[in-house]
């Protein structure tokens, strides 16, 4: 059996579907109750800090996946990140290494390499932000529980930017503004933003669990081509039929009026669209190459095309029951 932390989350309802699909018997751990049900899936209702709650979930499994994380980008603090995403691995480990489970796989994140641009897995992490360290904090702990046994097997994915229809994270934010009219480029575009379509990277983790060794295995996940944002844009754009706007504010400008929104962020507690770290996100290239798991074979279900067209379907469809459900309401 099979147990996913973070099961009740975008990624995770794939990767549940996907699992029990193929066969395998699951289990799960959120802190978010799940709404839907599947047959032959059990969720544990908690979180992967009780030692008690997480010693109950390690009952009869021979693998887990750990996908519980804090990773928003807004009102979370340097020690709400290490305190779920470092000591969280760490109860994980403990647990499990009582339990006598060998294999381990964590989804980790590209973010352990900071600034840096154009990486592979030799790339040695620089991170320089509390989520990717808090992220480097695990991978070190794992790393260091695949050492203590050599029959155990330690799978380390980092994922760039992860969409598919049901995230509301960066690319559908993306999405939306191309698809609604109201995209407004930052900066010249030519920065180049690696992506993953959440179908494939969960395919990958599959494949690998099938085919990793013993000892602490270490994979980027991102598909190609590696597209430059303004490429991206036109790519969304020319899928949902719709033309980006020309226009394109520069950065420092953007950023200053990101700074506003900031401030307006803090007295209110709201999570605007438009903050300056987003703006220098959004400029920055996050170009992250993933060659270990392509020389080991994988290749792919899905185009970043197919992937990006499944995505702005899912939200035109979504937009318009929305509609149609408030113009019935009034």
């Amino acid at each position: 059996m099979i147990l996913i932390t973070g099961n009740a989350g975008f990624i995770g309802k794939y990767l549940t579907t996907t699992l029990l699909k193929a066969g395998f018997e699951v289990q799960g751990i959120d802190i978010r109750p799940r709404q839907d049900s599947e047959r032959g899936f059990i969720q544990i209702d908690g979180s992967i800090l009780d030692k008690d709650i997480v010693k109950q979930s390690m009952t009869g499994i021979d693998c887990i996946i750990h996908l519980a994380a804090e990773h928003k980008d807004f009102g979370i603090t340097e020690t709400d990140y290490f305190r779920v995403n470092e000591q969280g691995t760490k109860v994980l480990l403990e647990e499990a290494s009582d339990a006598n489970i060998k294999k381990f796989i964590f989804y980790s994140s590209v973010a352990v390499y900071g600034a840096q641009s154009n990486t592979k897995e030799e790339t040695p992490p620089a991170s320089n932000n509390p989520y990717g360290a808090s992220k480097l904090a695990a991978e070190r702990l794992i790393t260091a529980w695949a050492k203590e046994d050599s029959t155990r097997t330690a799978i380390i994915i980092r994922p760039t930017v992860v969409f598919g229809p049901n995230s509301k994270a960066n690319i559908f934010r993306l999405i939306r503004q191309v698809c609604d009219g109201k995209f407004i480029m930052v900066g010249n575009g030519k920065n180049i933003k690696s992506i993953a379509y959440v179908e494939n990277l969960v395919d990958a983790t599959l494949y690998l669990m099938e085919r990793c060794s013993p000892g602490t295995n270490i994979y980027n996940y991102a598909d190609e081509p590696h597209l430059q944002t303004k490429d991206l844009v036109n790519l969304i754009g020319m899928i949902a039929e719709r033309k980006p706007s020309r226009f394109y504010i520069p950065l420092n400008l953007a950023i200053a009026g990101g700074i506003g929104f900031d401030l307006l962020g803090k007295i209110t507690g709201i999570d605007f669209s438009v903050t300056s770290a987003r703006m220098k996100k959004f400029t920055m290239p996050t170009h992250h190459r993933a060659e270990r798991i392509r020389l080991l074979g994988f290749i792919p279900k899905y185009s970043i095309e197919e992937g990006l067209k499944r995505n702005i379907d899912w939200y035109l469809k979504k937009k318009k029951t929305l509609s149609e459900y408030t113009h019935s309401s009034d």
